[in-house]
């Protein structure tokens, strides 16, 4: 399990889907981080792009 209140912008994540995701900032909330995707192997149009990622997409660091 990832402790979503010490991730720290630059760090990366693995999500559910394969996706791995770049920090871009923490909320502070210990549920949500503003992410940046930068591979997006079942939504390639994604990658480059920005969102919040909820703690229960994540599976890992990457």
């Amino acid at each position: 399990m990832i402790n979503f209140m010490d991730l720290q912008a630059g760090q990366r994540l693995r999500l559910k889907d394969g996706a791995v995701a770049e920090v871009v900032e923490n909320i502070g909330d210990g549920i949500w981080v503003q992410v940046r995707y930068l591979e997006a192997p079942k939504s390639p149009s994604m990658v480059g792009t920005e969102e919040l990622c909820h703690c229960e997409e994540a599976v890992g660091l990457a």
